[in-house]
């Protein structure tokens, strides 16, 4: 009678609330029946668990009846022979449902050990280094990714990844049909990238069919998938500077799947798909991965064949992602670090024609105005956005202003980098800040100062200041020196900001003719 009700339990379609009344009355029983029944019983307890444990709030009633010490021990040590159900892939699918409702994970007990110690997670590791079967390893990697989310754990999780190789078996599952294990593994991989991406990027380019499959895999839906979301994350997140990476992707043609995409998104808008945000700043990330490497003349090649200041330019303002007006900018940036040195002054030809008919003397006797190409005022050279990777050439400058009065910090601080490359010491400083001031630049700035109070943000915009100050003339200087907060939020970044953002104010302070009389006895640098 107690298999026939707990079969009833794991067959009816339990509401909410049906759910919690049977977690709090029958647990107790179904537990004890996985402990210590016959084949028939466990397997019918083991289905009435698994659908009591995937409503979430039911996690702390199933945790006080004990039952995740009867499923570590099912899962990790219990042996029952020629036992028809795969219990451990049951007890794996239970402890996941309970853990995704985020239980206390570290403080939980199994046999003397703690659930994040290196005796259970070991263990955890290594048997999906070593098992076939899917629907297990996809719940053993569920309870992984649970667990990574506690610091503690996740270093012993690293650990272990590292000790046994685990990280290989990880990869190769990337191959696998079944979308579901491709998902949790791309996922366990992703939480591993801080700790080992390197290894990670080398391991995946040495994987048939990667990387390009996690980009040009088939989807005969046409609708944005999950799969297709985590993949496209995943190469965003592993190191940008890897350049065998980078490499892999472009002799694989990815680029030109990844710009259509990007557009396609773009034309059919972020409803489509629940994934369609993700994946679109995956792919985004893909793209600003390749400007970190742009040393490779195949990825300058690349960078400039596609125009990838215009595409990245376009995007600030393009998008509902503050995630991929970031990655615009720090892609922007990376660009823009290289037109100083790709930015050469305009060579004039002389024809052989000339030089036939002609003495060196009479040649190029007409207007010497006619005669000037034109000339980049910031790099000194002749500019594109394609070629030398110019922001002023690709209108990016106002777009790159606009996003300092976005409300993410973190697209602000990209935004004010990507300025900051335009008053290099290596550039036209004069005429750069000349240019920023004809569009506002200087208000732009101050504004960010009275908005935001982060070093990171500060620093680059009392830099940016202390240049407009140097090189700017009479305009920005006036604009500065009349705007009323700013002494005062310099004083206040004086006293009690880091020792950079401290000397970067104090200079502003002096320029100004501000700087307070502070007591000897308080004054320290």
């Amino acid at each position: 009678m107690q298999t026939e009700m707990a079969e009833y339990l794991g067959e009816i379609a339990l509401g909410h609330d049906s759910k919690t009344y049977v977690a709090e009355r029958a647990s107790p029983a179904l537990i004890k029946m996985v402990h210590s029944g016959n084949t028939m019983t466990r397997t019918a307890a083991f289905k009435a668990l698994a659908q009591i444990s995937s409503y979430h709030p039911n996690a702390k009633i199933l945790a006080k009846s004990g039952i995740i010490q009867i499923m570590v021990e099912e899962m990790l040590t219990r042996r029952i022979n020629g036992e028809p159900i795969n219990s451990k892939g049951e007890a794996a699918a239970i402890l996941a449902n309970i853990f995704e409702a985020g239980s206390d994970l570290e403080n939980l007990q199994v046999n003397y050990h703690g659930l994040a110690s290196d005796y259970v997670l070991y263990n955890i590791i290594d048997m999906i280094k070593h098992s076939t079967p899917v629907e297990l390893n996809i719940n053993l990697i569920r309870v992984l990714l649970c667990l990574t989310k506690s610091p503690k754990s996740m270093g012993t999780i690293v650990s272990m990844v590292k000790e046994i190789e685990a990280s290989n078996t990880l990869v190769e599952l990337l191959n696998n049909p079944h979308e579901e294990l491709g998902i949790v593994a791309i996922k366990l991989l992703i939480a591993l990238i801080p700790y080992m991406g390197h290894s990670i990027a080398e391991r995946l380019c040495k994987t048939a069919g990667q990387p390009e499959n996690l980009i040009l895999g088939q989807n005969e839906t046409g609708r944005i998938t999950q799969k297709q979301a985590v993949s496209a994350t995943f190469l965003a997140k592993l190191p940008h500077q890897s350049l065998t990476l980078n490499l892999a992707l472009l002799s694989k043609n990815t680029v030109p799947a990844i710009l259509q995409q990007i557009n396609q998104i773009q034309r059919t808008g972020i409803r489509t798909s629940r994934y369609a945000i993700p994946y679109l700043e995956g792919l985004v990330g893909i793209l600003v991965r390749f400007t970190t490497t742009l040393y490779e003349p195949r990825i300058l090649f690349l960078a400039r064949n596609y125009n990838f200041t215009s595409v990245l330019t376009e995007m600030l303002m393009k998008t509902s992602s503050d995630e991929v007006q970031r990655l615009a900018a720090v892609g922007l940036e990376n660009l823009s670090l290289e037109s100083i040195s790709l930015s050469k002054p305009p060579v004039i030809k002389k024809t052989k024609f000339l030089k036939l008919f002609y003495p060196p003397k009479f040649l190029f006797s007409g207007s010497s105005k006619k005669r000037k190409l034109p000339v980049c005022p910031v790099h000194r050279g002749a500019c594109s956005s394609q070629n030398t990777f110019c922001l002023v050439d690709a209108k990016a400058v106002e777009r790159l202003l606009a996003c300092l009065d976005h409300e993410n910090v973190e697209v602000v601080e990209a935004a004010l980098s990507a300025i900051c490359t335009l008053l290099d010491d290596k550039v036209d400083v004069v005429k750069s800040v000349g240019m920023l001031c004809e569009v506002n630049a200087t208000q732009h700035v101050l504004n960010v100062v009275k908005e935001h109070k982060g070093e990171g943000l500060r620093q680059k915009s009392f830099w940016l200041i202390d240049r407009f100050l140097l090189k700017g003339g009479k305009r920005p200087a006036s604009d500065i020196s009349q705007d009323r907060l700013l002494p005062t939020t310099l004083v206040s970044a004086f006293h009690h900001g880091d020792i950079d953002t401290r000397q970067m104010a104090e200079k502003i302070l002096r320029h100004l003719n501000k700087m307070p009389d502070f007591p000897t006895s308080h004054y320290t640098m």
